[in-house]
């Protein structure tokens, strides 16, 4: 999708303080179509730590990205339009949670200035939360038609959430249903407050000094910050021009941005300006949107911590581009650096995949394609992308026994931690970034790469605090039911490592987990049995079983060796067929006398005591 040279006429991008935005850019009105307000913890404490460095640091340009809207002419006033914001209502919404907290400080703070008998100081505050209400978050409205004044919100939200946005601007109640979106706006405005507003005012000694401190943050965030402010006169124009920023492989991506940005480094050096703008073509190859997955998680496995989209772009120049180059040396540095990047981007791509990142010149005799097997498991059957940053250091600083060692660690604990007890991404990333950080800066500096022992003490822990083993159990029973789709995945996992461990387990268990690696079971065609049939003849019918047919004692798998026809049998008639069965957990089955409910009490027991030993790290 492009822009007609017409529509872009009507475009007018311009980068703008955020007081001048906010003062006399507004009001602004999210359309209804928007989705709510949608800033996590995590966001919102991105967005006060940008504020803190800036204060910090005392940076006076501080960009914080784009805002596209489109202008409309409000015939009901007398002289002014209204800009329907399209894109970047999060970003606006929480900068008036901001300068709304600052006003409600500075009532607070007046209120204690004339308790303490100071009523100067006491004026002054008026005066200011006064300005920046009246100049900032509202502004008067003259209703021609009507032939009246109001004092209007500067932004007004959509209308499921313009009420609660309304009264916490105001510090007023509300009443009514309480949607997920107001508990993030309240959240948000409360995170503001506890994270930013009383950080810079525990710095001060006393009210006057807490005044200073506050007046500081206004002037700041009005003046240093700034915002691509992209306007369109014709809403035609500015929904083409949302759909080309956010169409899939057609938006303004992070990797578009860093390409042009580093062949402009190397203006003056054209045979590296040609190198790497080859190697860029290598990355962008199949789209932007790849190229940033790849960035996004590209930066954690280099600086320990992961970094929004709207400050990746930052961050890679600052860690992976940092000076303009001076002389050839650094313009080949530069040069380097993008080919180190396009090198990485196709490990990045076979690990995502579940693909083995390891040439047959780079692989060892000691490791199996059972463990190879591994990261397929890991990657596409567990869904556990949080792990890539770590598994992209990794293939690119230890070798192959090493990573497939740290493949197997991540999928046992991937299952346990995350998929059956939905333990915290954050608290799992941390570690995973940490090692991946460490791993890089061993390698960088010529040093042995460390060990697993560091990571595996991190999650020993998280399992013993968020995983332990009746949470494990409990939640198997819970989730691994046929007649839950999604966990399908989940029990094919359970049931195949199982199996790889069941000589260990029949012999005792004793020592650290030892699997069997002779066979690689193909993890997709495995195909779950019922034990007692999922739907019994009327002969074999048996309540108490029926109650339990879709959970986890009731359930085993046909190795895809398995040349099975046992369709809706009952017990007794696939006795045989479970005997000959290549997978042991199955084949086990064929030596039952029955199946009861005693049985599948037995059985369940068993599997869960299994799974303590197995899935651990």
């Amino acid at each position: 999708m492009s822009i007609s040279p017409r529509s872009a006429a009507s475009v007018k991008p311009s980068s703008l303080p955020v007081g001048e935005l906010l003062e006399k850019r507004s009001p602004f009105r999210v359309p209804k179509y928007q989705r709510p307000y949608a800033w996590d913890a995590e966001r919102v404490e991105e967005f006060i730590g940008d504020i803190l460095n800036l204060l910090n640091m005392g940076e006076s340009d501080h960009f914080f990205g784009s805002m596209v809207a489109i202008q409309i002419a409000d015939h009901s006033q007398a002289s002014t339009l209204v800009h329907e914001v399209v894109d970047g209502q999060q970003r606006l919404t929480t900068f008036y949670l901001l300068i709304a907290q600052i006003v409600k400080t500075a009532r607070s703070l007046e209120d204690e200035a004339r308790t303490a008998g100071d009523e100067r100081l006491a004026v002054r505050l008026d005066i200011f939360a006064e300005e920046t209400s009246n100049k900032y978050l509202f502004y008067e409205r003259y209703d021609v038609e009507e032939g009246r004044k109001t004092l209007e919100p500067r932004l007004r939200l959509s209308k499921e959430d313009d009420p609660k946005f309304r009264a916490l601007l105001t510090d007023k109640a509300t009443t009514g249903p309480s949607r997920a979106s107001h508990k993030l706006l309240k959240a948000a405005f409360d995170q503001i407050y506890d994270k930013l507003i009383c950080e810079l005012l525990d710095r001060a000694s006393d009210t006057s000094e807490k005044f200073k401190e506050l007046q500081r943050l206004r002037e700041s965030i009005l003046r240093d910050t700034f915002i691509i402010h992209i306007v369109s006169e014709d809403r035609q124009s500015g929904y083409r021009l949302f759909s080309v920023l956010n169409d899939r492989g057609k938006r303004l991506a992070v990797a578009d941005l860093l390409r042009s940005h580093t062949l402009e480094q190397l203006d003056e050096y054209p045979v590296l300006q040609d190198d790497t703008s080859r190697r860029w073509d290598e990355i962008l190859a199949e789209g932007s949107p790849i190229a940033d997955e790849f960035l996004l998680d590209y930066l954690p496995s280099m600086i320990g911590r992961r970094l929004s989209p709207e400050r990746l772009f930052g961050g890679l120049k600052r860690e992976l581009f940092k000076l303009n180059p001076a002389n050839e040396i650094d313009a080949l540095g530069a040069a380097l650096q993008v080919q180190t990047l396009a090198e990485e981007f196709q490990k990045f791509q076979l690990i995502e995949k579940g693909q083995w990142p390891y040439t047959a010149l780079e692989r060892h005799a000691s490791v199996s394609d059972w463990q190879r097997a591994r990261l397929k498991r890991l990657v596409v059957t567990l869904k556990h992308k949080l792990s890539l940053p770590l598994l992209l250091a990794a293939c690119r600083c230890v070798d192959e026994q090493k990573f497939a060692d740290l493949v197997h660690i991540l999928e046992k604990f991937a299952f346990r931690y995350k998929n059956i007890c939905d333990g915290h991404a954050t608290a799992a990333s941390r570690h995973y970034y940490a090692m991946a950080k460490e791993l890089r800066q061993a390698a960088s500096a010529g040093n042995p790469v460390p060990s697993w022992n560091g990571l595996l003490l991190g999650l020993r822990q998280l399992i013993k605090d968020r995983a332990p083993d009746e949470k494990f159990k409990a939640q198997l029973k819970e989730k691994l039911r046929y007649d839950h789709p999604s966990q399908r995945g989940n029990i094919r996992e359970f049931f195949t490592t199982l199996d790889d461990y069941w000589g260990w387990l029949r012999q005792g268990a004793h020592g650290s987990p030892k699997y069997s690696p002779g066979s690689v079971v193909d993890i997709d065609q495995a195909t779950i049995e019922h034990i007692y049939p999922q739907n019994a003849l009327l002969a074999d019918k048996d309540a108490a079983l029926e109650e339990c047919k879709h959970r986890l004692g009731n359930l085993s798998y046909w190795d895809p060796r398995d040349n099975v026809a046992a369709g809706n049998k009952g017990f007794s008639d696939k006795q045989a067929l479970f005997t000959l069965s290549k997978s042991s957990v199955t084949q086990a089955l064929g030596s039952l006398p029955a199946w009861n409910l005693g049985q599948y009490d037995s059985r369940v027991a068993g599997l869960l005591a299994d799974a303590c030993k197995v899935f651990v790290v």
